[in-house]
Formats: C-alpha cells, sequence, structure tokens
C-alpha cells in the first residue's frame, strides 16, 4: 500500500465536512515521513500505524461530539424536504404540459409524478448527503454533521436505516425518542448507531486543548 492510498482510506473513514479531517490526515502525514527519514521502509510504518479507520477512530475517539438540539434538528429537516419538493413541482408542471402521446395517462398525472419525484429525490438526497459528506444542505446550513457514534463517517446502509421511519410513515414515533435520550437520537439513529452533532465554532472551543492523541508505537501528537 502506498501512502497516498492508505493517507486516503484514512480520509474516507470521516465525513468530509469534519472541521478537524485535514489536520488529522496532515497529522498522519507527518508522522509516517518523520519514520521514512529515520530509514523505515514504508510497508513497516503503515503496518505499525495499524487499520486507516481504526486510526481514524482514535483520533475521532478524542473529538468531544456536542448533540445538535431538537430546533436546529428540525429546521433542517424542514430545509431539506423543501428541497426535493420544489423539484417535484417542476418535474410535475413539465409533466403536464409535455403532452407526449406516448407517455401512459397515469405517469402524466402531475400528482404521481411529484409523488415519484419526492420520494426517489428526497432518498437519495438524504442518502447520498448523509454518508458521502455526513450533511444535507439544511444540516450544512445549520452546521450540523452526522456521523458514527464514534465520530467516523456513516455507511450507506446506516443511512438507509435513518430513512425508514419516513418510508414506514412512523416518523412521529421515531422523532419522540429525540426528546428522551441523552443525545437527542431518534429511534432509528439508536437502531443505525448513528447521530447528529453540531460543528457550529461556538463549540469547536472544546477542541483547543483536547487530549493527545495515541498513534501506534507510542507515538503521541496533539491536534491543534
Amino acid at each position: 500500500m502506498t501512502i497516498q492510498s492508505y493517507l486516503a482510506q484514512l480520509a474516507d473513514a470521516m465525513p468530509r465536512m469534519m472541521p478537524e479531517r485535514e489536520q488529522i490526515v496532515a497529522d498522519v502525514r507527518a508522522h509516517i515521513e518523520e519514520d521514512m527519514q529515520r530509514g523505515e521502509a514504508v510497508d513497516a510504518v503503515l503496518t505499525r500505524f495499524g487499520d486507516p479507520a481504526n486510526l481514524a477512530a482514535s483520533y475521532l475517539s478524542e473529538i468531544p461530539l456536542v448533540s445538535a438540539s431538537f430546533r436546529r434538528r428540525a429546521v433542517a429537516m424542514a430545509i431539506d424536504i423543501a428541497i426535493p419538493g420544489v423539484i417535484a413541482v417542476t418535474l410535475a408542471m413539465l409533466a403536464a404540459t409535455s403532452g407526449h402521446a406516448s407517455l401512459d395517462t397515469m405517469l402524466r398525472d402531475p400528482a404521481i409524478v411529484g409523488l415519484f419525484a419526492v420520494t426517489a429525490g428526497f432518498v437519495a438526497y438524504i442518502v447520498v448527503g448523509d454518508s458521502r459528506f455526513g450533511q444535507t444542505l439544511g444540516k450544512h446550513w445549520l452546521k450540523l454533521l452526522v456521523v458514527r457514534e464514534s465520530g467516523a463517517r456513516i455507511s450507506v446502509g446506516q443511512a438507509i436505516v435513518r430513512l425508514l421511519p419516513c418510508v414506514l410513515h412512523i416518523w412521529w414515533i421515531d422523532v419522540i425518542f429525540a426528546l428522551f435520550t441523552e443525545r437527542r437520537q431518534r429511534a432509528f439513529e439508536l437502531l443505525s448507531k448513528t447521530r447528529v452533532v453540531t460543528i457550529d465554532p461556538a463549540h469547536r472551543s472544546y477542541l483547543e486543548h483536547r487530549p493527545s492523541v495515541s498513534l501506534a508505537g507510542g507515538q503521541t501528537t496533539q491536534m491543534q
């Protein structure tokens, strides 16, 4: 494995919008280069550092995760629902005015086109946003991030599980849990082992003096 591929896997294990992501990668790169300058082989260095995902988890475990408030999460969700809704209305209007005789009458019904567009668009938008970036636009604007309970990037499967309450039309039951759980997690967030945290600058001060992280081989580093 090359250094670049190792660092790429390390970065991929963390949400792209995690504020500390680039610093963590830079710190690990510096440690690898230091070891190589002492004459160690690349393979030996990377083997000592271990699996990139586990190394990312060790760094992320030192970052305080601040649970997002119910109000901010509700606003972010309202924004995310509005976005595919606008797309669905546009598609419905186009379907109503297209007049293509070859299209099935049902498929030209604006209500059905809108329903399909909202459902498919909403699912794809949320799943891709949460699993690849840790954010949708709504969460980005409210400075929220979806992570695993460890702070790592969530998988596509976890993102789908988080959406099941909407698909099953039991979202209201799911949401009630967020009012009573310690980390403000919904029922299906508990099931998927995910949570929503805030990355608001007001909370980043907690990270300025966080403990150093122990690396393989006894190395430590302080993330500034």
